[in-house]
């Protein structure tokens, strides 16, 4: 059987959901068993990404354009490190839209071919499981080797995608690794997933402090994730923002942030162990902005200055 692209491909019948020889279990299985089940897409049909118009691209990306601005330098970044692997870099908007390019000139022919170009929509439910309409759909991060595409025309790609989340918690797109050698990056592929991870979570950083500018940024313990796990708060020491880390921390709502949350309080609904973690790392960054002034330490915090003494020493906090 030859795919739409006109490469060798093994049969698979409409309708067969991943097996031992397809991807494993996760994001990619769940995926297909979309592909095969609710979107009736058929692996073997050839698909072209719509491309919307220069006008239609400028009004559909408005809403992202402080996420472009902001992502640009950290895509170019990303590129320089990548590069010699052969990969691309992608950005896309919420709907799988994308937004921008960072591309080598030998790739252009096969960008060209496969519609990876700014405008086009690359939605899961249209073109099957892939890098960024999989990332966005299901808010996770995957890796994409061959294969493992739900298209065959798409099967000597290897795909690398992270969502990323904006100021407030919420999905502001996905940046994506894109290769056309297939497997040729699998024995790196955690490495390479790892540092798109980290590029994800610094767009999201600087989205959160810019929205945020002139308040104190503290962390609630160590990034694992898409997302790190920030709150802003002001003068007062009272919580004005969380991001999407944050807020799956504490189960803070937009309306809960509203009311200005007292930071410690908050934590202590959350799992016992979490907030010890957390909080310890709360008071040791805000002792550090305080330049270790306790009295100030505990206004910003919103406690007492007995009460901090009191963790501090709990923590071996000196």
């Amino acid at each position: 059987m030859k795919s739409a692209c006109g490469k060798d491909a093994a049969p698979r019948p409409l309708g067969q959901v991943p097996g031992p020889q397809a991807p494993g279990v996760g994001e990619v299985a769940k995926s297909w068993q979309r592909c095969s089940g609710s979107y009736q897409l058929d692996p073997a049909q050839g698909w072209t990404a719509d491309v919307l118009s220069g006008a239609e691209f400028r009004h559909a990306g408005g809403p992202s354009a402080a996420f472009l601005k902001t992502a640009l330098p950290e895509m170019g970044r990303l590129f320089g490190l990548v590069q010699g692997l052969g990969l691309m870099v992608l950005l896309a908007d919420p709907d799988a839209m994308i937004l921008a390019r960072c591309v080598d000139e030998t790739h252009l022919p096969v960008c060209r071919r496969l519609q990876l170009r700014e405008g086009a929509l690359w939605n899961e439910q249209l073109a099957g499981t892939n890098g960024i309409g999989t990332a966005v759909r299901d808010c996770c991060p995957l890796f994409l080797g061959e294969g493992e595409h739900w298209r065959f025309c798409f099967s000597l790609l290897a795909s690398y995608a992270v969502p990323i989340f904006d100021a407030r918690g919420r999905l502001a797109g996905a940046i994506n690794l894109a290769a056309f050698h297939g497997n040729a990056t699998r024995a790196v592929a955690s490495l390479v997933l790892d540092t798109l991870l980290q590029a994800g979570r610094r767009i999201e950083e600087q989205l959160f402090r810019a929205r945020h500018e002139g308040q104190q940024v503290l962390s609630l313990g160590v990034a694992a994730g898409c997302s790190a796990p920030l709150v802003a708060i002001n003068a007062d020491g009272e919580v004005t923002g969380a991001t999407h880390a944050a807020r799956a921390l504490t189960g803070w709502t937009d309306d809960m942030i509203r009311t200005h949350p007292n930071l410690l309080t908050g934590l202590e609904a959350g799992d016992e162990i979490s907030f010890q973690r957390a909080e310890e790392h709360v008071i040791r960054a805000a002792l550090t902005l305080a330049q270790g002034n306790a009295s100030v330490t505990a206004r910003n915090l919103g406690i007492g200055r007995a009460t901090l003494y009191r963790k501090m020493k709990a923590m071996g906090i000196r």
